[in-house]
């Protein structure tokens, strides 16, 4: 750990000059998707470095990708300009460009930066979540797939897909502990069931920009900052192609339930749901768990994670699903 924080300090210090910034302080934050560094500058204000390198392999490969990265921060920028949430804006280096690369010895190639404004707020966490939060975090996706539905994707454009492939994908990718009993072959019957059952629904789907746009993908508390009574929505890694309905089940599955309704009254306060929305939202829950469980598959430090969420999320959430019965709605 030592020596990878030597080589992120490094990393960290070549690529703030690519913005012109010589007086900073650098304090490290973590490490998982990214290596991430608040930056203070003491007339410039407060940044955000994300260094895209992730941790583990599991965690994939989109940080060595420039494109996606690059067409991340554009649309960052442009829901920026386009909105009136209070983003990460992304800060364009010297040269105008999104992306920094920066060439470290003996890596076989250059190493991708970001560099962002700082957003203030606290870690939002469960004590903090209230009906007026709650309907704050509706108002804010709806604000996000209003922005999505409406701009003109820009040529040459790259996120990944939230599709049919992604959860046949994912299904895939848990085969491993299926195969070594880590999951038992009941509970994958039923990921089973239900991954067919939401890609046969996405297949009837129409689908069009009202419907399918881009998506943050990865909208837990983890990802939401508590200000001064106001929320905040944070980091756009993950952010994808999809349905919208799949930002809302990943919101749902990490709010407490009894606020699901507040939740749905910002929301709808600016944009309608879909037909059917009730089954979408809990289809792309299910999906997604089975997506992160993908992720704690390989990772040794999931493994106790895994078997534990695994028999909880099949039997309470999963089976209930393919039974054609609701888990979060009347």
């Amino acid at each position: 750990m030592e020596e990878s924080k030597k080589l992120f300090d490094a990393i960290a210090g070549q690529a703030i000059a690519k913005y012109g910034i010589r007086d900073f302080t650098l304090s490290f934050i973590r490490h998982s998707d990214n290596a991430t560094y608040k930056v203070e500058t003491p007339h410039l204000g407060t940044y955000l470095l994300r260094i895209h390198l992730p941790v583990t392999k599991e965690m994939g490969t989109h940080g060595s990708d420039m494109d996606a990265i690059y067409s991340e921060l554009l649309w960052l920028e442009a829901l920026s300009q386009d909105t009136d949430l209070i983003l990460q804006k992304p800060v364009r280096n010297q040269a105008g460009g999104l992306v920094t690369q920066i060439h470290v010895e003996n890596a076989a190639t250059p190493i991708n930066c970001t560099l962002m404004h700082w957003v203030d707020g606290q870690r939002y966490h469960r004590d903090l979540e209230s009906e007026n939060t709650a309907y704050q975090i509706g108002e804010i996706l709806a604000k996000l797939h209003i922005q999505a539905s409406q701009w003109e994707i820009p040529e040459g454009f790259k996120r990944p897909k939230r599709d049919t492939e992604y959860f046949e994908g994912v299904l895939r990718d848990i085969q491993p502990a299926l195969v070594d009993k880590r999951i038992s072959s009941s509970d994958y019957s039923e990921f089973e069931t239900s991954i067919s059952l939401l890609t046969e629904i996405l297949r009837s789907l129409d689908k069009n920009q009202q419907t399918h746009g881009l998506i943050h993908a990865d909208t837990h508390k983890g990802n939401m900052l508590y200000h001064e009574g106001k929320i905040r929505l944070i980091d756009f890694s993950f952010c994808s192609y999809g349905n919208y309905m799949f930002d809302l089940g990943v919101c749902f599955s990490d709010m407490k339930e009894c606020l699901h309704r507040y939740f749905l009254e910002g929301y709808q306060g600016l944009r309608n749901l879909p037909d059917n929305y009730e089954r979408l939202i809990e289809g792309f829950f299910v999906g997604s768990v089975v997506g992160t469980f993908s992720y704690w598959v390989g990772n040794p430090h999931s493994q106790e994670i895994l078997t534990m969420k695994v028999p909880q999320i099949a039997r309470d959430y999963a089976a209930k699903f393919n039974r054609g019965e609701y888990f979060w709605f009347p």
